[in-house]
């Protein structure tokens, strides 16, 4: 089966993100998402080949992330809930992808930092803006919480959208991994906000048009 996008557009001189062991299991990743999810993805994404950038999309269920990261060969180092990132289970898989563990209280200024590092190192930091799962299999997109906002116009990286569909409708991550579906991803363009000046991260007006520009896109 052709994989979309994998190694497309990328010099030979150049070391892969995803190599080693991740290689293994971004693999094995891909497949389950193939044959157990029939994964389609309508384009490849269009990050960069190499630096940072922000990808946002709609949160369906609990295997999104692995759609996602089944569409692109960029490593994602997710934002995820600390009590999933201190799970002994996936702790070793988040550690070694450079997750986020983020607290539920909304003030976790911590995360933010952590995110504007990963940024600054050169990685794709993927956000789920929503702030959590509506099991509507993408046919309905909640509001946007203004954090996304923050770091867009801290970092000023370009920001990529994704719209997956077709995912179990479900908020149970056991009963998404194994409950078969058709789900889909759609990348679309980088999302402009050159016309926003840069120092106003903490705006209030300029987290609700850059909030409003990300749900019109995704």
């Amino acid at each position: 089966a052709f994989r979309p996008g994998r190694g497309a557009g990328r010099s030979d001189h150049s070391k892969p993100e995803i190599h080693g062991i991740l290689k293994v299991l971004d693999w094995m990743n891909w497949l389950y998402c193939r044959v157990w999810h029939q994964l389609s993805v309508e384009r490849r994404a269009p990050l960069p080949e190499k630096g940072p950038a922000i990808l946002i999309s709609n949160h369906t269920c609990g295997i999104d992330h692995m759609l996602l990261q089944a569409s692109t060969d960029r490593v994602l180092g997710f934002m995820i809930a600390r009590e999933y990132y201190d799970h002994f289970f996936l702790n070793p898989f988040c550690r070694l992808v450079d997750c986020i563990p983020v607290n539920r209280d909304g003030r976790d200024f911590s995360a933010t930092r952590a995110a504007i590092r990963l940024l600054k190192d050169g990685r794709v930091l993927p956000i789920f803006p929503e702030g959590h799962i509506v099991p509507e299999s993408g046919r309905r997109i909640d509001e946007i919480k203004p954090g996304t906002a923050f770091l867009a116009l801290q970092s000023r990286v370009p920001v990529i959208p994704a719209y997956i569909s077709g995912t179990p409708e479900t908020n149970g991550i056991a009963a998404s991994l194994y409950t078969p579906s058709r789900s889909r991803v759609v990348f679309g363009e980088p999302i402009d906000l050159s016309d926003l000046s840069a120092g106003r991260p903490t705006d209030k007006a300029a987290q609700a048009e850059v909030n409003e520009r990300f749900k019109k896109e995704i």
